[in-house]
Protein backbone atom coordinates (compact mmCIF):
# COMPACT_ATOMS: atom_id res chain seq x y z
CA UNK A 1 0.00 0.00 0.00
CA UNK A 2 1.28 3.32 -1.14
CA UNK A 3 1.00 6.60 1.30
CA UNK A 4 -1.30 7.61 -1.39
CA UNK A 5 -3.64 4.76 -0.40
CA UNK A 6 -3.44 4.83 3.31
CA UNK A 7 -6.78 5.19 4.28
CA UNK A 8 -6.53 8.29 6.63
CA UNK A 9 -4.42 10.18 3.79
CA UNK A 10 -7.58 9.47 1.96
CA UNK A 11 -9.96 10.59 4.68
CA UNK A 12 -7.68 13.72 4.63
CA UNK A 13 -7.82 13.81 0.63
CA UNK A 14 -11.59 13.94 0.94
CA UNK A 15 -11.87 16.43 3.91
CA UNK A 16 -9.75 18.45 1.95
CA UNK A 17 -12.03 18.40 -1.31
CA UNK A 18 -14.71 19.12 1.10
CA UNK A 19 -13.64 22.11 2.63
CA UNK A 20 -12.66 23.51 -0.70
CA UNK A 21 -15.98 22.96 -2.52
CA UNK A 22 -17.82 24.17 0.99
CA UNK A 23 -15.58 27.25 1.56
CA UNK A 24 -17.63 29.58 -0.75
CA UNK A 25 -21.16 28.79 1.05
CA UNK A 26 -19.03 29.80 4.21
CA UNK A 27 -17.79 32.71 3.26
CA UNK A 28 -20.47 34.28 1.55
CA UNK A 29 -22.13 35.25 4.44
CA UNK A 30 -19.25 38.06 4.81
CA UNK A 31 -19.91 39.35 1.93
CA UNK A 32 -23.71 39.07 2.75
CA UNK A 33 -22.55 41.37 5.85
CA UNK A 34 -20.83 43.83 4.14
CA UNK A 35 -23.54 44.30 1.25
CA UNK A 36 -26.34 47.56 1.67
CA UNK A 37 -28.20 46.88 -0.98
CA UNK A 38 -30.50 43.29 -2.70
CA UNK A 39 -28.67 43.64 -5.93
CA UNK A 40 -25.02 43.46 -4.15
CA UNK A 41 -26.92 40.30 -1.89
CA UNK A 42 -27.58 38.43 -5.18
CA UNK A 43 -24.86 38.78 -6.64
CA UNK A 44 -22.61 37.55 -3.91
CA UNK A 45 -25.65 34.62 -3.35
CA UNK A 46 -25.40 33.51 -6.94
CA UNK A 47 -21.75 34.27 -7.77
CA UNK A 48 -20.89 32.07 -4.33
CA UNK A 49 -22.59 29.11 -5.63
CA UNK A 50 -22.12 29.41 -9.04
CA UNK A 51 -18.18 29.60 -7.87
CA UNK A 52 -18.93 26.12 -5.87
CA UNK A 53 -19.97 24.11 -8.91
CA UNK A 54 -17.10 25.86 -10.90
CA UNK A 55 -15.22 24.08 -8.68
CA UNK A 56 -17.18 21.25 -8.26
CA UNK A 57 -17.54 20.16 -12.25
CA UNK A 58 -13.97 21.95 -12.81
CA UNK A 59 -12.12 19.44 -10.50
CA UNK A 60 -12.00 15.44 -12.26
CA UNK A 61 -12.12 14.10 -8.00
CA UNK A 62 -15.34 16.26 -7.28
CA UNK A 63 -16.37 15.76 -10.48
CA UNK A 64 -15.92 12.00 -10.83
CA UNK A 65 -17.39 11.87 -7.10
CA UNK A 66 -20.47 13.52 -7.98
CA UNK A 67 -20.98 11.57 -10.78
CA UNK A 68 -24.24 9.69 -11.01
CA UNK A 69 -26.11 11.37 -8.35
CA UNK A 70 -28.55 13.00 -10.45
CA UNK A 71 -30.22 10.16 -12.10
CA UNK A 72 -33.42 9.45 -12.59
CA UNK A 73 -35.04 7.96 -9.06
CA UNK A 74 -35.42 4.36 -8.63
CA UNK A 75 -39.72 4.38 -7.99
CA UNK A 76 -40.78 8.10 -9.59
CA UNK A 77 -44.41 8.04 -7.81
CA UNK A 78 -42.88 6.96 -4.54
CA UNK A 79 -40.22 9.66 -4.96
CA UNK A 80 -42.69 12.50 -5.68
CA UNK A 81 -44.50 11.47 -2.61
CA UNK A 82 -41.75 11.58 -0.51
CA UNK A 83 -40.78 14.64 -1.51
CA UNK A 84 -43.77 16.28 -0.91
CA UNK A 85 -43.44 14.78 2.45
CA UNK A 86 -39.94 16.12 3.36
CA UNK A 87 -40.82 19.28 1.84
CA UNK A 88 -43.45 19.72 4.31
CA UNK A 89 -42.02 18.42 7.72
CA UNK A 90 -39.12 20.76 7.05
CA UNK A 91 -41.34 23.62 6.49
CA UNK A 92 -43.47 22.35 10.01
CA UNK A 93 -40.01 22.22 11.84
CA UNK A 94 -39.03 25.69 10.13
CA UNK A 95 -42.16 27.12 12.15
CA UNK A 96 -41.89 25.01 15.60
CA UNK A 97 -38.13 26.30 15.82
CA UNK A 98 -38.90 29.76 14.54
CA UNK A 99 -42.27 30.73 15.77
CA UNK A 100 -43.77 27.80 18.32
CA UNK A 101 -40.70 27.58 20.12
CA UNK A 102 -38.60 31.00 21.10
CA UNK A 103 -34.92 29.42 20.44
CA UNK A 104 -32.95 32.60 18.87
CA UNK A 105 -31.06 34.70 20.24
CA UNK A 106 -30.80 38.60 18.58
CA UNK A 107 -27.10 38.82 19.18
CA UNK A 108 -26.74 35.91 17.08
CA UNK A 109 -28.09 37.36 13.94
CA UNK A 110 -25.68 39.04 11.82
CA UNK A 111 -27.41 38.88 8.95
CA UNK A 112 -31.13 39.33 7.34
CA UNK A 113 -32.09 39.09 3.81
CA UNK A 114 -33.16 42.30 2.20
CA UNK A 115 -36.33 43.35 0.93
CA UNK A 116 -36.53 42.34 -3.05
CA UNK A 117 -39.18 45.24 -3.91
CA UNK A 118 -38.09 45.75 -7.47
CA UNK A 119 -40.35 42.82 -9.00
CA UNK A 120 -37.26 41.74 -11.29
CA UNK A 121 -35.10 41.09 -8.56
CA UNK A 122 -37.79 39.22 -7.10
CA UNK A 123 -38.78 36.94 -9.61
CA UNK A 124 -34.98 36.35 -10.31
CA UNK A 125 -34.97 34.79 -6.99
CA UNK A 126 -37.79 33.18 -6.58
CA UNK A 127 -37.43 31.10 -10.01
CA UNK A 128 -33.30 30.97 -11.10
CA UNK A 129 -32.05 31.99 -7.38
CA UNK A 130 -33.88 29.43 -5.74
CA UNK A 131 -33.04 26.86 -8.24
CA UNK A 132 -29.69 27.72 -7.63
CA UNK A 133 -29.38 27.28 -4.27
CA UNK A 134 -31.30 23.97 -4.25
CA UNK A 135 -28.91 23.05 -7.09
CA UNK A 136 -25.82 23.57 -5.75
CA UNK A 137 -26.62 22.85 -2.19
CA UNK A 138 -27.71 19.57 -3.00
CA UNK A 139 -24.98 18.30 -5.38
CA UNK A 140 -22.57 19.27 -2.63
CA UNK A 141 -24.06 18.78 1.24
CA UNK A 142 -25.96 15.47 -0.30
CA UNK A 143 -24.60 14.27 -3.21
CA UNK A 144 -20.67 14.86 -2.70
CA UNK A 145 -21.17 14.61 0.89
CA UNK A 146 -22.66 11.22 0.86
CA UNK A 147 -19.58 9.87 -1.54
CA UNK A 148 -16.92 11.69 0.68
CA UNK A 149 -17.88 11.06 3.72
CA UNK A 150 -17.92 7.17 3.69
CA UNK A 151 -14.66 6.49 4.49
CA UNK A 152 -14.69 9.07 7.68
CA UNK A 153 -18.13 8.27 8.64
CA UNK A 154 -18.94 4.50 7.49
CA UNK A 155 -22.02 4.28 8.69
CA UNK A 156 -25.06 5.58 7.55
CA UNK A 157 -25.99 7.52 10.79
CA UNK A 158 -23.10 9.13 11.30
CA UNK A 159 -22.56 10.58 8.08
CA UNK A 160 -26.15 11.82 7.51
CA UNK A 161 -25.32 13.78 10.80
CA UNK A 162 -21.78 14.92 9.69
CA UNK A 163 -23.35 16.53 6.84
CA UNK A 164 -26.38 17.42 7.98
CA UNK A 165 -24.19 19.58 10.61
CA UNK A 166 -21.38 20.90 7.85
CA UNK A 167 -24.59 21.98 6.20
CA UNK A 168 -26.30 24.29 8.68
CA UNK A 169 -23.17 25.29 9.99
CA UNK A 170 -22.88 27.59 6.28
CA UNK A 171 -26.06 29.28 7.35
CA UNK A 172 -23.92 30.91 11.08
CA UNK A 173 -24.67 34.45 10.19
CA UNK A 174 -28.96 34.01 10.40
CA UNK A 175 -29.01 33.03 13.81
CA UNK A 176 -29.65 29.90 16.14
CA UNK A 177 -33.09 29.33 14.43
CA UNK A 178 -31.72 29.12 11.29
CA UNK A 179 -28.99 26.34 12.12
CA UNK A 180 -31.36 24.82 14.25
CA UNK A 181 -33.67 24.36 10.96
CA UNK A 182 -30.53 23.76 8.85
CA UNK A 183 -29.70 20.86 10.19
CA UNK A 184 -33.00 18.89 10.50
CA UNK A 185 -33.43 20.06 6.69
CA UNK A 186 -30.10 18.59 6.55
CA UNK A 187 -31.29 15.40 8.00
CA UNK A 188 -34.49 14.90 6.27
CA UNK A 189 -32.78 16.10 2.65
CA UNK A 190 -30.17 13.11 2.98
CA UNK A 191 -32.87 10.73 4.05
CA UNK A 192 -34.55 11.40 0.89
CA UNK A 193 -31.29 11.38 -1.12
CA UNK A 194 -30.75 7.89 -0.05
CA UNK A 195 -34.35 6.44 -0.03
CA UNK A 196 -34.69 7.57 -3.60
CA UNK A 197 -30.92 6.95 -4.75
CA UNK A 198 -31.64 10.95 -6.55
CA UNK A 199 -30.48 14.20 -5.93
CA UNK A 200 -34.07 15.49 -8.06
CA UNK A 201 -35.69 14.64 -5.25
CA UNK A 202 -34.22 16.75 -2.65
CA UNK A 203 -33.38 19.69 -5.05
CA UNK A 204 -37.30 19.60 -5.43
CA UNK A 205 -37.73 19.96 -1.48
CA UNK A 206 -35.16 22.43 -0.93
CA UNK A 207 -36.30 24.26 -3.40
CA UNK A 208 -40.26 23.88 -2.33
CA UNK A 209 -38.63 24.83 1.42
CA UNK A 210 -37.15 27.92 -0.08
CA UNK A 211 -40.38 28.96 -2.11
CA UNK A 212 -42.22 28.60 1.45
CA UNK A 213 -39.67 30.62 3.05
CA UNK A 214 -39.64 33.76 0.12
CA UNK A 215 -42.64 33.63 -1.00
Amino acid sequence: MTHSDNPGSLIQKDLALLGLVSAPFFLNDFAFMATETATAWLAADYGSKILALALLFGLAPLRQAVAGTAVLPRAPLESVVLTAVCAAFVIAADWLLRSAVDIEIAALVLFKYPSLDSPILYWTDITFGLALTAASEELVFRGLFARLMARAFPGAAAMAVASAAFFALIHWSLGVASLAVAFVAGLALMALYRRTGSLWPPMAAHYLVNLWDFV
